[in-house]
């Protein structure tokens, strides 16, 4: 068994437990030239999200935990969550994956971004433990002020302002999550997967973490987002055989205590995962 480093986020501090990243969480009131939610510019993708359940109870709405262990699909849980701001620092020297691990044997999806379009620091091994044999994916939104850009660059910044929140102030080795897909469905390198990430609190070893930027307490996936998410997913469960039952979002994680990834996040996979569309 291997030994826990000093500085890995095994156990993730307490703003961590809460929240997906929380880099510059904004009070709820939306401002005058926010843009429209998606549902708003489409109507026909309110309908169905409706349909698979997206109008559930709100924060704190239930109180019901779900074992992972479960052979069906986990239900929601919805709790409150604080903000926090980023940190800046300069590059960081860029390092090799472990060579000796499983995961870091395998093959990159071909869509992939490569992580050098937009990190502007490489991952700290000393602060990081290798990936194990992975066993579960798990999806989140950044949980931050919601995100509307579609260009390569403004994708970039954010996750790159993720990096230096979780590198800085949280002194984590990297970005926590494997996977960034952004509103155009791009789906960028994060973490090379043969670290273990940092994105769920105890139960990181052998779990891919899948990010999508935006805020999807307030705002809904754009399709492209969607359509890259269920094929990122899809490749994740073939190379590495992972069955339906262990694809989760943050808070169906025992323990969690997060609203993460978002009503309307949470609801799509709810809907894909029981019409077996993943995978």
């Amino acid at each position: 068994m291997s030994t826990q480093k000093p500085n890995e986020e095994n156990l993730l501090p307490e703003s961590g437990r809460i929240d997906c990243s929380a880099v510059d969480q904004t009070p709820q009131g939306s401002s005058a030239d926010a843009p429209p939610l998606e549902s708003q510019r489409h109507p026909r993708r309110l309908f169905l999200l409706a349909s698979m359940g997206v109008l559930l109870a709100g924060c704190g709405g239930s109180s019901r935990t779900t074992s992972v262990q479960s052979e069906s699909v986990p239900r929601p849980i919805w709790s409150s969550r604080p903000a926090s701001s980023p940190s800046s620092s300069g590059p960081i020297e860029r390092t090799p994956v472990p060579s000796t691990s499983r995961a870091a044997a395998s093959s990159s999806p071909s869509y992939m971004l490569d992580r050098s379009r937009w990190a502007g620091g490489g991952p700290i091994p000393s602060r990081m433990n290798s990936m194990t044999d992975i066993r579960y994916i798990t999806v989140h939104h950044d949980g931050m002020s919601p995100f509307y850009e579609s260009s390569e660059r403004a994708s970039a910044q954010r996750i790159e302002s993720i990096r230096r929140y979780h590198s800085d102030s949280q002194n984590w080795g990297d970005i926590g999550y494997h996977y960034v897909i952004d509103r155009s469905g791009r789906v960028w390198e994060g973490r090379p997967i043969g670290y273990q990430g940092a994105h769920v609190a105890n139960h990181n070893p052998g779990n891919v973490g899948v990010l999508l930027l935006g805020n999807f307490e307030r705002q809904t996936p754009s399709e492209a987002q969607l359509d890259a998410l269920r094929q990122n997913v899809s490749w994740l469960m073939r190379q590495y055989n992972v069955p339906t039952n262990r694809v989760l979002t943050h808070l169906e994680w025992d323990g969690a205590r997060t609203a993460c990834p978002g009503r309307s996040l949470q609801a799509y996979m709810t809907h894909v995962r029981q019409r077996h569309m993943l995978g």
